[in-house]
């Protein structure tokens, strides 16, 4: 008790108001307590002090995660139990209608070194790897990638009704 006011102190100025200041140097003193419940002798002073202040800080950042929470609640619909608008059926893709055959067939109407680089991208390795194995400059590889883009959507138009891309 004889940090209390220290405590308290301390409080105010991470806390800005009274009230919450004597509610986070309560709940601080209250921890101390059931901590030091179970220990037979006391830590030096100086110990205690460092203690409750550590405590005091790391409640104060759970008051203030929990006044965000509250915040965000206070602004979500959902969670403040209002009736929200239902959602937009899911409508898959149009590019899920390609059939393999047809990116098959795409996939060959590229030059053979656009093929091969945008193979090795769909395969997972960056336009660094890319361009290191292919003895390429990363500029060229961007190219290529985007040329067979450009290529395989132009390919794939014949295949969607219109409004579909």
């Amino acid at each position: 008790m004889r940090h209390r006011e220290w405590l308290l102190e301390q409080a105010k100025l991470i806390c800005r108001n009274p009230t919450d200041a004597e509610d986070l140097t309560q709940d601080t003193i209250e921890r101390f307590v059931k901590a030091s419940a179970s220990v037979k002798a006391l830590p030096s002073d100086r110990s205690c002090a460092n203690w409750l202040n550590n405590t005091l800080q790391h409640l104060f950042v759970d008051y203030c995660r929990k006044l965000q929470v509250q915040e965000k609640g206070a602004k979500d619909p959902v969670l403040r139990g209002e009736a929200v608008a239902t959602p937009e059926p899911f409508v898959p893709p149009a590019y899920d209608s390609i059939t393999d055959e047809q990116f098959t067939e795409a996939l060959e109407d590229l030059k053979p070194e656009a093929r091969a680089t945008f193979e090795l991208h769909a395969a997972g390795m960056s336009y660094r790897d890319i361009a290191q194995e292919q003895g390429l400059k990363v500029g060229t590889v961007g190219k290529r990638l985007h040329d067979a883009r450009r290529k395989l959507y132009a390919h794939f138009q014949k295949y969607l009704t219109p409004g579909e891309n």
